[in-house]
């Protein structure tokens, strides 16, 4: 899967959202929804398994009812049916003081009908989410978000349209009434209907910079050839010149059709009341009336396509494969072996076509397998790799072959299925510890499988599999010459690089595929949803989550312990401060390359042995170096952490730095080099950073330099690991259902060896202050993209970071910051991203405003941006926006105080750059204490003379560029 991890939910089109840029992260990046493939948490018909049920009753006439259905009471959690066969879940997690208000419609690209192809879905929720409704003006809900500090989005799929409000617990019911309101009331104006076709317009743009989305909808097309009249065929986002067609009044229109309560889920996770919640919910939708959802059917894919082969150029550097087999409906027969098949083959470091072909034959530079299967229809299974050499791609087509042919002729070792199911129990358990994480898992559960745990089920359910499943699942599915192809080509130079068009008529194919229909409204659903909360389940035992405990080790490597019960998991990380800071200039990418190496292999383990120890146990271990640190971040499922501790201290303290190793992880290394600029958003990263850093380590990205990487031997990484690692410059946070007192034992016994200070001491070189002006860089990618950079910056720990904070919520808050209200809120939409915030570390960083547009729209969007910054130096910022900005900085800061993961990052970032502040207090009193004054003196002290970098495809006028930075 290229884009995101491979977490198990229910298949529910998951998109990756766009992050944004966090004061605390080592590497801040900027990307955007995408339309990733995500493994399915399918359940299956295998033989001798016994399966969640899955698969929806037959339609039936709904029974109208006055009064709202109890289905489920729990302590924590209440699911309730209203009368108009809306379903509403309310979800108590009280690991912080926040909450996640989602609500799901069944009206995905899928469902658009006689509009399929024109992105009706997703133009509607552009116009949605945050638009004008009956009762209120788009500035009242700009404000209103504003005033509760909200994170707001929204996110189209192929099945589904999501919309999401996420704030502290105090303003649950300000959000519930707000998202109610776009769902119940939007009146979708004329203007704003322009604005957002403007703005959508420069996403299409965007996209075709983007290799990820492009790939994605090439496989659609590839999965769908032989049908192209399958609405799965057709891109979440259309074709854009079939978007351009699309009215005002058939957008209305449509959202009059289908966003009915029977069509939608509504919930709301946090630290709530689940009654208290459920009443409002029901005052605010129980007299709305059902709806008359239409009645659709699509063609049924079968697994007898004829294979093809689609290719397209694309911003990449190395040929992109993905191998698609017809596959099988969630639910049905195989579909527990296919996800069982993938870990097997592509799943982790042992799983086989990585041994083979990326380690031992070093025929691609990344590799894994998934499987794909959906409740709406038969999905795919598809094997993803990048070439290491566009000349290797028959030889690597014929090695996956032989292992396919491999596994329908024999069954797969005890040991690997073993090892894949233990997997697969670890990523169910880890799932869902935040808010949004967790009312994101639930909707999709019970969209496509009508169980709100049906992931935990699944997990269950898949430890029942057999080897011969698996032959059977390969024998009926995995011919190796059934695949069709969808490949990514490297563009050449000045070739076009476009969204791939549509495919042929109906009438021009030879499909005579029968038809399947579709069941939208929620009435099958619930049925099967009774069926399924009547059987026997677990309810959740109350959480705890304990203030941190903190020691030092007789070598002083502090170690932060801190309890929480909210999965039986554990995270354990070290961080230990250099990253880029330790590598000398023009010598980028040693520190990066040596952390990399770690995995590879110890003085008692070889790197396959190591990677079988930690898979075995469903535990992950990785290694690598950011701006200012280099970590280790393991978990573990709660059993199982001491002796992944062990491990994890074994490959800090004993790392081999194997040659042999060493040559095979090279090749993969300088192609993630290559990799990270494929975007336009990491290319502009790149050219900003050496515009901004000149000479300074933070002027490459943190992968390094390729020339760099390709002459360094195993002793030079060895050396320099040794040399720069101690216990001086470390922190060891651990954080899960463990006894503290334990963790501070066993870590004296396995940490202890560590050196207590470093043969060579990390000292920190202090970037120059950067030379103001323009940079214009030619791209390939069909874009132009703006960074804006301000400095010197501050550092982590400077007394100013509270404010900066504030004044970068100030200007970026998506949707009422004043750098998004006037790229993307005043007049035509100019831009689809756009961000403002601040890089920090253990060195000066800068404050940044960043966004995406086109080439004869630059200057207006420069000036503009530019013209931000003038009105924070010169501008009190007015009480409601101070208040926005402080309520922003405070959810932001709650809802990254959530899972284990983000816990122990944050408490040993934090201690590591001198902040000592465990549970937030100090920080948020110093926010509260803010003024207008402190804020407008930080934007004169910070936001001086700008060092602006543009990358465009297309020539520009950068006199006139260059005249508005006087």
């Amino acid at each position: 899967m290229p884009a995101c991890p491979p977490l198990l939910f229910s298949a529910i089109g998951l998109v990756c959202l766009a992050l944004t840029l966090s004061a605390c992260q080592e590497a801040p990046v900027v990307s955007e929804p995408v339309e990733p493939v995500t493994p399915s948490a399918a359940a299956s018909s295998t033989p001798g398994v016994e399966p969640p049920a899955a698969a929806p009753v037959a339609a039936a006439t709904p029974v109208v009812r006055t009064t709202p259905t109890l289905l489920q009471d729990r302590p924590d959690r209440r699911i309730v049916e209203l009368p108009n066969r809306m379903i509403l879940v309310a979800q108590d997690l009280p690991t912080a003081p926040v909450v996640s208000v989602q609500a799901w419609v069944k009206t995905g690209s899928l469902y658009e009908q006689e509009h399929v192809g024109a992105g009706l879905s997703h133009f509607l929720e552009h116009l949605i989410s945050g638009g004008t409704t009956a009762q209120r003006p788009e500035a009242v809900s700009t404000a209103t978000l504003g005033r509760i500090g909200a994170q707001t989005n929204a996110a189209t799929s192929l099945d589904t349209v999501r919309y999401y409000i996420n704030t502290t617990s105090d303003h649950t019911a300000t959000a519930v009434e707000l998202l109610s309101d776009w769902m119940q009331n939007s009146v979708i104006l004329e203007s704003e209907y322009e604005r957002e076709r403007d703005v959508i317009q420069n996403e299409f743009s965007m996209g075709q910079g983007d290799p990820v989305r492009i790939h994605w909808k090439l496989t659609q097309q590839a999965r769908y050839h032989d049908t192209p009249d399958h609405p799965g065929a057709h891109p979440t986002i259309g074709y854009l010149d079939e978007f351009l067609k699309i009215t005002r009044d058939e957008i209305y229109d449509f959202y009059k059709r289908m966003y009915v309560p029977n069509n939608m889920v509504f919930l709301v996770v946090g630290d709530i009341d689940p009654p208290a919640v459920i009443d409002q919910l029901t005052n605010l939708w129980g007299g709305l009336p059902a709806g008359d959802l239409p009645e659709l059917s699509f063609p049924v894919a079968t697994g007898e396509a004829t294979p093809v082969t689609l290719h397209a150029p694309a911003a990449v550097s190395r040929p992109r494969v993905r191998l698609v087999w017809p596959g099988v409906k969630l639910g049905s027969e195989h579909d527990f072996a296919l996800d069982l098949l993938a870990g097997v083959l592509g799943g982790g470091e042992s799983s086989r076509l990585v041994r083979e072909l990326r380690d031992n034959r070093q025929l691609v530079t990344t590799i894994q397998a998934f499987n794909w299967s959906t409740h709406w229809g038969e999905g795919f299974f598809g094997i993803d790799y990048e070439l290491a050499d566009p000349a290797m791609r028959d030889a690597t087509r014929a090695a996956i072959a032989a292992h396919l042919d491999r596994l329908r002729l024999e069954p797969v070792t005890a040991e690997e299925l073993d090892r894949v199911k233990r997997q697969t129990l670890a990523r169910v358990v880890n799932a869902g510890q935040s808010a949004e994480a967790l009312a994101a898992q639930l909707a999709g559960n019970l969209i496509s499988a009508s169980d709100p745990d049906y992931a935990a089920r699944y997990a269950q359910a898949v430890q029942a599999v057999t080897p011969q499943d698996l032959m059977a699942a390969a024998q009926a599915l995995l011919d190796p010459d059934a695949a069709s192809v969808a490949r990514l080509d490297p563009a050449g130079l000045g070739q076009d690089i476009a969204f791939p068009s549509r495919l042929p008529d109906p009438e021009a194919s030879d499909s005579a595929a029968s038809r399947e229909p579709v069941e939208l409204d929620n009435y099958s659903l619930i049925a099967q949803l009774k069926q399924n909360l009547a059987r026997p389940g677990d309810e959740r035992p109350p959480l705890a989550v304990d203030p941190p405990q903190r020691r030092t080790l007789d070598n002083g490597l502090t170690v932060i312990v801190q309890r929480s019960t909210v999965v039986p998991a554990v995270s354990m990380q070290l961080y230990t401060r250099g990253g880029l800071l330790a590598d000398d200039p023009g010598r980028e990418g040693v520190a990066n390359t040596a952390y990399a190496m770690l995995t590879r292999g110890t003085a008692d383990r070889s790197a396959q042995e190591l990677a079988a120890a930690i898979e075995d146990l469903g535990a992950s271990l990785s290694a690598a170096s950011g701006n200012n640190t280099g970590y280790l971040r393991a978990t573990a499922l709660a059993a199982d952490w001491p002796v992944v501790m062990e491990l994890m201290a074994e490959v800090a303290l004993e790392p081999a730095f194997d040659p042999a190793e060493w040559d095979r992880l090279r090749p993969r290394l300088l192609a993630a080099i290559d990799r990270a600029t494929d975007t336009w958003s990491g290319e502009l990263r790149s050219v900003f950073r050496q515009a901004y850093y000149g000479d300074h380590p933070w002027s490459q990205l943190t992968t390094g330099r390729g020339e760099v990487v390709e002459s360094l031997t195993a002793d030079d990484l060895r050396d320099f690991y040794r040399s720069r690692q101690s216990a001086a410059d470390s922190i060891l946070a651990v954080v899960g259902d463990v006894d503290p007192e334990d963790v501070f034992t066993r870590a004296q016994t396995l940490w202890g060896p560590m050196a207590a200070q470093p043969d060579s001491p990390l000292v920190l070189p202090q970037p120059a202050p950067p030379t103001p002006g323009l940079t214009v860089v030619a791209t390939e990618k069909p874009v132009a993209a703006v960074q804006v950079g301000y400095g010197p910056g501050i550092t982590r720990d400077s007394p100013d970071y509270p404010v900066i904070q504030v004044l970068s919520r100030v200007l970026g808050d998506f949707p009422a910051g004043w750098l998004q209200q006037e790229l993307r809120g005043r007049g035509p939409g100019l831009v689809y991203a756009s961000h403002a915030g601040a890089a920090v570390g253990l060195v000066p960083g800068y404050f940044t405003m960043l966004f995406n547009t086109q080439p004869d729209t630059v200057d207006d969007a420069l000036e503009r941006t530019l013209g931000v910054a003038d009105r924070a130096r010169s501008e009190l910022v007015d009480d409601t926006t101070l208040n926005r900005a402080k309520a922003k900085v405070l959810t932001t800061e709650f809802f990254g105080r959530q899972t284990h993961s983000d816990l122990a990052a944050g408490q040993a970032l934090d201690l590591l750059y001198g902040i000592d502040d465990p549970d937030g207090q100090a920080f948020l009193a110093k926010v509260q204490a803010l003024t207008a004054q402190d804020v407008r003196e930080a934007a004169r002290k910070y936001l001086g003379a700008p060092t602006v970098v543009v990358i465009t495809h297309e020539p520009i006028d950068e006199d006139q560029l260059r005249d508005m930075l006087r």
